[in-house]
């Protein structure tokens, strides 16, 4: 790992366990994030986006992940991590959802991040991001407390699916 990177990892865990999100962005804003040294964790598949695991403790995670034109996520949360996103290679849409009380999951927003903007997810974030766009679409993700959990949600009906990170059991 890049000497760069080890040191923005080292800060990272020198933060409070409970961050907020505008901590998170200021912390990330003055540490020019954009230019970290990443390229060994730019790798894009053919069957879905990519999910490269550049560190993850107990207290946090970073994540960049890739995609190829038209590829996306499903309709997900992300437990209890809030995070921070920026895009460093293309264009980011994200499509952002509520929850009714019925437990349905309705469409409220659709915006797009160009390079070097940044999106939160909070708490109560409900999304899914995609590459709309023609080229790759390279994002990092900071998560505090690292993401082991996220919920699947469809537009169909309430049912509900479950992601565990393959290194829960690890922290």
């Amino acid at each position: 790992m890049n000497t760069i990177l080890k040191t923005f990892i080292e800060r990272l865990e020198a933060l409070p366990d409970k961050i907020s999100p505008d901590e998170l962005e200021h912390y990330v804003s003055e540490e020019g994030i954009s230019k970290l040294p990443i390229d060994e964790y730019i790798s894009f598949a053919d069957q879905g986006y990519k999910r490269n695991l550049v560190h993850v403790s107990s207290k946090c995670e970073v994540v960049v992940l890739c995609f190829k034109e038209g590829q996306i996520t499903p309709i997900h949360d992300h437990g209890g991590s809030i995070g921070i996103t920026v895009v460093l290679d293309g264009i980011m849409t994200e499509e952002l959802f509520n929850k009714q009380q019925t437990g349905v999951i309705l469409h409220t927003l659709m915006r797009e991040f160009r390079i070097d903007e940044l999106s939160h997810t909070y708490l109560t974030t409900i999304h899914r991001v995609s590459n709309a766009h023609t080229g790759g679409l390279v994002i990092i993700h900071i998560y505090f407390p690292p993401l082991t959990l996220m919920n699947i949600y469809n537009l169909k009906d309430t049912h509900i699916e479950k992601w565990t990170a393959d290194y829960a059991n690890k922290l």
